[in-house]
């Protein structure tokens, strides 16, 4: 059963305005949808899967800035006038998704007050967690930004299983997989983590936790200010829950 794209549903019945112009996609993993430079032509409304977006340096290095999950869209931030992609944004795994071109969720939004309203505070929510990013990203070690992360992407997926290699998880933060792959073991012996092919497991949420930095707990607290969402209602925290049909 397919979950609802988050960011689609806040439209309420404005959607109806760009109903017409959506179409179902599925996205292979490690496709790419767009480069830095590249004009922004589409936005993806995930109802499934994880996109990074990340910062791609003269040497060929990247860093991811941002998640995205169905709580949010590619390329939405076209629609307030950032015309031109910053970042590589690329599929972690494959991704279920609605499309539409960035001129129709544009001109939806300028029609809509209640569209236009959601892509301030997305725009201003995605802001400010790329700021607390960045400066995890400078401040702290590597474990405890690994663990931010494992905890970021299970929020994300909405699910405790992460299906990808470990070397992904090195290359999201910058970092060589041999100063990642100590760090999963330990994880593993402490009983925060399950580790098998391609997939990791959170066992020990609250454990993960004290293992991070105060990033994760200001990235939510963050995004529950600008939503205005109570913490018990953050679309940026998983809670084991039932997944209800779309």
């Amino acid at each position: 059963m397919r979950r609802t794209n988050r960011f689609l549903a806040s439209f309420g019945p404005d959607i109806e305005l760009l109903r017409p112009h959506l179409r179902e996609v599925t996205l292979a993993a490690g496709q790419v949808l767009c480069e830095p430079g590249d004009r922004i032509r589409k936005v993806y409304f995930l109802h499934s899967g994880v996109v990074s977006k990340l910062t791609v340096f003269e040497d060929g290095a990247e860093i991811e800035c941002a998640l995205v999950g169905r709580e949010g869209a590619v390329g939405a931030l076209s629609a307030l006038g950032l015309r031109t992609a910053v970042t590589r944004d690329v599929c972690h795994m494959r991704v279920q998704a609605h499309v539409c071109d960035a001129a129709r969720l544009h001109d939806a939004a300028q029609e809509s007050k209640v569209i236009h309203d959601s892509l301030d505070r997305y725009c201003a929510w995605k802001m400010s967690y790329a700021i607390r990013g960045g400066a995890c990203n400078a401040r702290h070690p590597v474990e405890q930004r690994l663990c931010r992360w494992l905890l970021a992407c299970s929020d994300v997926l909405e699910e405790t299983e992460i299906r990808l290699p470990q070397d992904v998880f090195a290359k999201m933060l910058g970092v060589q997989r041999t100063s990642v792959n100590p760090i999963l073991q330990r994880l593993r012996a402490d009983g925060l983590i399950e580790l098998g092919r391609s997939r990791l497991i959170l066992k020990d949420r609250p454990g993960l936790i004290a293992r991070t930095c105060e990033c994760y707990e200001a990235m939510i607290a963050a995004g529950n200010a600008v939503l205005g969402e109570a913490p018990s209602a953050s679309i940026t925290r998983f809670e084991p829950r039932g997944i209800s049909a779309a």
